[in-house]
């Protein structure tokens, strides 16, 4: 699939991937994978909207539809962000809080290009310094509030389960550390 196959309309937001470099990946670290990735979206969702909407609104988030999921090289998948009505979200809020995950991304991808091995705990501290930096040029909006409740979630729940901020800051930091991993949001 090429660039100008991967388009954005007013209800939907294109995505596409990348996590390998070779076809010798086993199929569980691509479902692996595909779940940080998950754990990603999920997370730009909550930067649309918060958990205050989504649960006003039943709970959901919006859909996510893989388009395209290519096994060869580069492992790469293409997914479609579907908002929803009934959930209260918007596109343009949608589209804000992916390009700032693609920011999150993007910055700490470069943070850790450089050493021959990164560990997943200095990976994680390249994420929070990545959101350090969105939330601060996004600074004075409800996006970088929520991004600092994130941030502020790292702790387990009462009922042991990591919060919101620790889920997306491993998942970020096993992508971040695979060979040639890119996270695009068509523009």
């Amino acid at each position: 699939m090429t660039d100008d196959q991967i388009r954005s309309d007013g209800e939907s937001i294109r995505v596409r991937v990348e996590f390998a470099e070779d076809r010798g990946v086993p199929l569980s670290e691509t479902i692996g994978a595909l779940e940080d990735v998950h754990e990603a979206v999920d997370f730009a969702f909550f930067l649309a909207h918060g958990d205050a909407r989504r649960w006003e609104h039943g709970g959901g988030r919006g859909q996510v539809r893989v388009d395209e999921l290519d096994h060869g090289k580069p492992v790469s998948v293409a997914l479609r962000l579907v908002m929803s009505g009934g959930l209260g979200l918007a596109y343009p809020q949608v589209h804000e809080g992916v390009s700032a995950v693609e920011a999150v991304l993007r910055t700490a991808a470069s943070s850790t290009a450089a050493p021959a091995v990164v560990t997943i705990d200095v990976a994680e501290k390249h994420v929070l310094e990545a959101m350090e930096r969105v939330a601060y040029q996004a600074r004075g909006t409800d996006l970088a509030w929520r991004i600092r409740e994130a941030e502020e979630h790292r702790a387990p729940a009462p009922d042991g389960t990591p919060g919101k901020g620790a889920r997306f800051v491993r998942a970020a930091a096993r992508l971040v550390t695979k060979p040639a991993f890119s996270f695009r949001v068509d523009r």
